[in-house]
C-alpha cells in the first residue's frame, strides 16, 4: 500500500503546480472583488465568501498533501526554479496551504460582512 501512494505522489507531482496556480486564480479574483465591494458598494459579498471558501478548500488540500508525503517519509513541494539552470526553489506544500490559509480567512471575514441578506 505504502507503494502504491508513493507511485501515485510521483505521478500527481506535475499536476500540483497548475493546481497551485488555480487557487492564486481564485485568491486574486475573491480579492479583486472584496476590492471592487469596498470601492464602489457593489454587491459582490456572496462571491467574496465563495471564493474565500474554494480558497480555503485548496488550503485544506495542500495541507493533506504535505501530511501525506510526510507519512510517505517524502518533502512533498513545488520548484519555482528553472531546470534548464539547475536552480531549484522548492517551496513545501504547507508553505502553499498557509498563504491559501491566509487568504481564505481574510475573504470569509470580510465576505461574511459584506454579504446583504
Amino acid at each position: 500500500m505504502k507503494q502504491f501512494m508513493i507511485e501515485m505522489m510521483t505521478m500527481m507531482m506535475p499536476y500540483m503546480k497548475p493546481l497551485m496556480w488555480l487557487g492564486v486564480i481564485a485568491s486574486v479574483v475573491g480579492l479583486a472583488l472584496l476590492i471592487m465591494h469596498i470601492i464602489f458598494r457593489s454587491s459582490t459579498g456572496g462571491w467574496v465568501l465563495l471564493m474565500g471558501r474554494i480558497v480555503l478548500g485548496f488550503a485544506i488540500f495542500f495541507f493533506a498533501c504535505q501530511i501525506a508525503g510526510f507519512f510517505l517519509g517524502a518533502a512533498p513541494g513545488i520548484n519555482f526554479g528553472d531546470f534548464s539552470k539547475m536552480e531549484f526553489n522548492i517551496v513545501p506544500f504547507w508553505q502553499i496551504g498557509a498563504g491559501f490559509f491566509v487568504t481564505a480567512l481574510v475573504l470569509g471575514f470580510f465576505g461574511g460582512r459584506t454579504r446583504e441578506i
